[in-house]
Protein backbone atom coordinates (compact mmCIF):
# COMPACT_ATOMS: atom_id res chain seq x y z
CA UNK A 1 0.00 0.00 0.00
CA UNK A 2 1.23 3.51 -1.04
CA UNK A 3 1.84 5.53 2.04
CA UNK A 4 3.48 8.11 0.67
CA UNK A 5 2.39 11.64 2.12
CA UNK A 6 3.11 15.46 1.35
CA UNK A 7 4.42 17.64 3.97
CA UNK A 8 1.63 20.08 2.57
CA UNK A 9 -1.37 20.03 1.33
CA UNK A 10 -1.24 21.03 -2.61
CA UNK A 11 -4.77 23.15 -2.65
CA UNK A 12 -5.11 24.17 -6.09
CA UNK A 13 -5.11 19.82 -6.58
CA UNK A 14 -7.53 19.94 -3.66
CA UNK A 15 -9.63 22.82 -5.71
CA UNK A 16 -9.43 20.56 -9.07
CA UNK A 17 -10.89 17.72 -7.49
CA UNK A 18 -13.53 19.49 -6.20
CA UNK A 19 -14.69 21.45 -8.83
CA UNK A 20 -14.48 17.94 -10.78
CA UNK A 21 -16.98 16.35 -8.63
CA UNK A 22 -19.45 19.16 -8.21
CA UNK A 23 -19.11 19.23 -12.33
CA UNK A 24 -19.53 15.50 -12.78
CA UNK A 25 -22.48 15.11 -10.67
CA UNK A 26 -24.58 18.01 -10.68
CA UNK A 27 -26.22 17.22 -14.15
CA UNK A 28 -27.56 14.37 -12.28
CA UNK A 29 -28.01 16.04 -8.73
CA UNK A 30 -29.94 18.82 -9.66
CA UNK A 31 -32.14 16.79 -12.58
CA UNK A 32 -30.61 18.54 -15.86
CA UNK A 33 -30.04 15.02 -17.13
CA UNK A 34 -32.79 11.97 -15.92
CA UNK A 35 -31.47 9.16 -17.77
CA UNK A 36 -34.19 6.81 -16.55
CA UNK A 37 -36.11 9.13 -19.21
CA UNK A 38 -33.27 9.61 -22.07
CA UNK A 39 -32.86 5.37 -21.25
CA UNK A 40 -35.42 3.11 -19.73
CA UNK A 41 -34.02 -0.04 -18.35
CA UNK A 42 -35.99 -3.09 -17.82
CA UNK A 43 -36.49 -5.36 -14.72
CA UNK A 44 -35.97 -2.07 -12.41
CA UNK A 45 -32.38 -1.41 -13.32
CA UNK A 46 -33.01 2.26 -13.83
CA UNK A 47 -32.25 2.39 -10.20
CA UNK A 48 -28.85 2.29 -10.68
CA UNK A 49 -29.04 5.22 -12.59
CA UNK A 50 -28.97 6.88 -8.72
CA UNK A 51 -25.46 5.93 -8.63
CA UNK A 52 -24.42 8.66 -10.97
CA UNK A 53 -25.23 11.31 -8.42
CA UNK A 54 -22.46 10.03 -6.68
CA UNK A 55 -20.07 9.28 -9.33
CA UNK A 56 -18.61 13.20 -9.17
CA UNK A 57 -16.18 12.39 -6.23
CA UNK A 58 -14.74 9.23 -7.68
CA UNK A 59 -14.20 10.24 -10.94
CA UNK A 60 -12.07 13.88 -9.13
CA UNK A 61 -10.29 11.44 -7.76
CA UNK A 62 -9.39 8.39 -10.24
CA UNK A 63 -8.38 12.49 -12.16
CA UNK A 64 -6.23 13.15 -9.60
CA UNK A 65 -4.24 9.76 -8.50
CA UNK A 66 -4.24 8.56 -12.90
CA UNK A 67 -4.42 11.99 -14.78
CA UNK A 68 -2.65 14.75 -12.69
CA UNK A 69 -0.82 11.77 -10.51
CA UNK A 70 -1.05 12.94 -7.13
CA UNK A 71 1.35 12.35 -4.28
CA UNK A 72 -1.19 12.10 -1.70
CA UNK A 73 -1.41 8.99 0.09
CA UNK A 74 -3.53 6.14 -0.69
CA UNK A 75 -4.17 4.89 2.82
CA UNK A 76 -7.63 4.15 2.52
CA UNK A 77 -8.34 1.46 -0.29
CA UNK A 78 -10.78 -0.90 -1.08
CA UNK A 79 -8.51 -4.08 -0.06
CA UNK A 80 -7.83 -1.97 3.04
CA UNK A 81 -6.04 -3.88 5.95
CA UNK A 82 -8.74 -6.87 5.72
CA UNK A 83 -10.21 -7.39 2.07
CA UNK A 84 -12.44 -10.15 3.86
CA UNK A 85 -13.48 -8.20 6.51
CA UNK A 86 -14.31 -4.71 4.05
CA UNK A 87 -16.56 -7.05 2.21
CA UNK A 88 -18.25 -8.52 5.49
CA UNK A 89 -18.81 -4.86 6.44
CA UNK A 90 -20.69 -3.74 3.31
CA UNK A 91 -23.51 -6.51 3.57
CA UNK A 92 -25.56 -5.96 6.31
CA UNK A 93 -27.70 -3.24 4.90
CA UNK A 94 -28.20 -4.65 1.08
CA UNK A 95 -29.06 -8.26 2.58
CA UNK A 96 -31.37 -6.46 5.22
CA UNK A 97 -33.17 -4.33 2.62
CA UNK A 98 -33.93 -7.62 0.25
CA UNK A 99 -35.08 -9.45 3.26
CA UNK A 100 -37.21 -6.50 4.35
CA UNK A 101 -38.15 -5.45 1.07
CA UNK A 102 -38.14 -1.99 -0.51
CA UNK A 103 -41.95 -0.72 -2.39
CA UNK A 104 -41.28 -1.81 -5.91
CA UNK A 105 -42.60 0.54 -8.54
CA UNK A 106 -43.96 -0.76 -12.08
CA UNK A 107 -45.05 -3.95 -9.83
CA UNK A 108 -41.91 -5.11 -9.11
CA UNK A 109 -41.91 -7.77 -5.85
CA UNK A 110 -41.19 -6.01 -2.80
CA UNK A 111 -37.90 -8.12 -1.66
CA UNK A 112 -36.69 -7.66 -5.40
CA UNK A 113 -36.89 -3.83 -5.55
CA UNK A 114 -34.78 -4.44 -1.91
CA UNK A 115 -32.02 -5.93 -3.20
CA UNK A 116 -31.55 -3.84 -6.09
CA UNK A 117 -31.26 -0.52 -4.08
CA UNK A 118 -29.19 -2.55 -1.64
CA UNK A 119 -26.61 -3.15 -4.48
CA UNK A 120 -27.26 0.44 -5.92
CA UNK A 121 -26.81 1.76 -2.28
CA UNK A 122 -23.19 0.29 -2.14
CA UNK A 123 -21.80 1.15 -5.33
CA UNK A 124 -23.41 5.21 -4.56
CA UNK A 125 -21.59 4.83 -1.60
CA UNK A 126 -18.32 4.08 -2.89
CA UNK A 127 -18.31 6.13 -5.37
CA UNK A 128 -18.56 9.19 -2.53
CA UNK A 129 -16.27 7.76 -0.38
CA UNK A 130 -13.80 6.98 -3.19
CA UNK A 131 -13.17 10.40 -3.20
CA UNK A 132 -13.95 11.85 0.02
CA UNK A 133 -12.31 9.37 2.08
CA UNK A 134 -10.16 8.00 -0.82
CA UNK A 135 -8.45 11.20 -1.87
CA UNK A 136 -9.59 14.02 0.22
CA UNK A 137 -9.17 13.02 3.60
CA UNK A 138 -5.71 12.22 2.58
CA UNK A 139 -5.12 15.53 0.75
CA UNK A 140 -5.91 17.29 3.90
CA UNK A 141 -3.78 14.83 6.47
CA UNK A 142 -1.43 17.72 6.97
CA UNK A 143 -4.32 19.99 8.46
CA UNK A 144 -4.95 19.74 12.07
CA UNK A 145 -7.75 17.26 12.71
CA UNK A 146 -10.29 19.61 13.65
CA UNK A 147 -10.11 21.80 10.76
CA UNK A 148 -9.58 18.62 8.47
CA UNK A 149 -13.14 17.37 9.92
CA UNK A 150 -14.68 20.69 9.18
CA UNK A 151 -13.14 21.06 5.52
CA UNK A 152 -14.46 18.03 4.79
CA UNK A 153 -17.59 18.70 5.72
CA UNK A 154 -17.56 21.68 4.05
CA UNK A 155 -16.98 20.42 0.83
CA UNK A 156 -19.16 17.32 1.41
CA UNK A 157 -22.00 19.83 2.23
CA UNK A 158 -21.10 21.86 -0.63
CA UNK A 159 -21.02 19.17 -3.28
CA UNK A 160 -24.53 18.16 -2.97
CA UNK A 161 -25.83 21.68 -3.93
CA UNK A 162 -28.86 21.32 -2.01
CA UNK A 163 -28.65 24.98 -0.90
CA UNK A 164 -29.43 25.63 -4.24
CA UNK A 165 -33.23 24.38 -3.53
CA UNK A 166 -35.14 27.25 -2.13
CA UNK A 167 -38.19 24.61 -0.68
CA UNK A 168 -34.95 23.41 1.57
CA UNK A 169 -35.66 25.30 5.09
CA UNK A 170 -32.54 26.64 7.06
CA UNK A 171 -32.82 24.00 9.64
CA UNK A 172 -32.74 21.07 7.29
CA UNK A 173 -29.40 22.72 5.80
CA UNK A 174 -28.32 23.06 9.70
CA UNK A 175 -29.37 19.12 10.32
CA UNK A 176 -27.46 17.99 7.22
CA UNK A 177 -24.25 20.03 7.81
CA UNK A 178 -24.46 18.51 10.94
CA UNK A 179 -24.80 15.37 10.01
CA UNK A 180 -21.91 15.46 7.63
CA UNK A 181 -19.92 17.06 10.49
CA UNK A 182 -19.89 13.94 12.33
CA UNK A 183 -19.96 11.42 9.56
CA UNK A 184 -16.58 13.19 8.33
CA UNK A 185 -14.88 12.58 12.32
CA UNK A 186 -16.43 9.22 12.49
CA UNK A 187 -16.04 8.04 8.97
CA UNK A 188 -12.15 9.09 9.48
CA UNK A 189 -12.12 6.81 12.86
CA UNK A 190 -13.67 3.84 10.63
CA UNK A 191 -10.77 4.51 7.96
CA UNK A 192 -8.14 4.35 10.64
CA UNK A 193 -8.90 1.57 11.75
CA UNK A 194 -9.94 -0.30 9.35
CA UNK A 195 -7.98 1.46 5.94
CA UNK A 196 -10.78 0.23 4.00
CA UNK A 197 -13.00 1.93 2.01
CA UNK A 198 -15.66 -0.83 2.25
CA UNK A 199 -16.16 -0.24 5.52
CA UNK A 200 -16.31 3.92 5.55
CA UNK A 201 -18.95 3.07 2.73
CA UNK A 202 -20.69 0.61 4.52
CA UNK A 203 -21.38 2.74 7.36
CA UNK A 204 -22.02 5.46 5.08
CA UNK A 205 -24.92 3.32 3.87
CA UNK A 206 -26.86 4.28 7.41
CA UNK A 207 -27.58 7.75 5.95
CA UNK A 208 -28.82 6.40 3.05
CA UNK A 209 -30.96 3.97 4.04
CA UNK A 210 -32.21 6.34 6.57
CA UNK A 211 -32.85 9.29 4.12
CA UNK A 212 -33.71 7.68 0.97
CA UNK A 213 -35.24 4.09 1.52
CA UNK A 214 -38.83 4.27 0.82
CA UNK A 215 -39.75 0.84 3.67
CA UNK A 216 -41.04 1.17 7.16
CA UNK A 217 -39.52 2.68 9.59
CA UNK A 218 -39.59 -0.53 12.24
CA UNK A 219 -37.08 -2.38 9.25
CA UNK A 220 -34.63 0.58 9.08
CA UNK A 221 -34.30 0.81 12.55
CA UNK A 222 -33.85 -3.18 12.28
CA UNK A 223 -31.53 -2.94 9.69
CA UNK A 224 -29.60 -0.32 10.84
CA UNK A 225 -29.38 -1.83 14.29
CA UNK A 226 -27.82 -5.28 13.40
CA UNK A 227 -25.90 -3.23 11.12
CA UNK A 228 -23.73 -1.76 13.51
CA UNK A 229 -23.75 -4.41 15.91
CA UNK A 230 -21.76 -6.13 13.12
CA UNK A 231 -19.75 -3.06 12.54
CA UNK A 232 -18.64 -2.88 16.39
CA UNK A 233 -17.70 -6.47 15.47
CA UNK A 234 -15.25 -5.99 13.05
CA UNK A 235 -13.83 -2.67 14.38
CA UNK A 236 -13.06 -5.03 17.62
CA UNK A 237 -11.58 -7.50 14.47
CA UNK A 238 -9.22 -4.63 12.97
CA UNK A 239 -7.77 -3.87 16.74
CA UNK A 240 -6.91 -7.03 17.40
CA UNK A 241 -5.14 -7.19 13.77
CA UNK A 242 -3.48 -4.59 14.57
CA UNK A 243 -2.29 -5.40 17.61
CA UNK A 244 -1.12 -9.20 16.40
CA UNK A 245 0.93 -7.13 13.46
CA UNK A 246 2.35 -4.92 16.31
CA UNK A 247 3.04 -8.26 18.62
CA UNK A 248 4.79 -9.96 15.45
CA UNK A 249 6.86 -6.47 14.58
Amino acid sequence: MDTIVNKHVKWTEVSLFFVVAVLVSAPFRLGMINMDQLLPLPGGFDVFYRVLRGIGPATAAFLMFYVVKSKVGRTVTIKGKNLLLGLISILPIPVGLAIAGVRGANGLADHYSGLLFGIMLVFYALCEEYGWRGYLQQALSPVKLPYRILLITVFWYAWHLNFLNPAISLKSHIIHFLSLLFGSWGLLKISEVSGSLLFVSAVHLSFNLLMDTDCTSSSKLIILGVSVLVWVGLVLLFIRLDQTILNKG
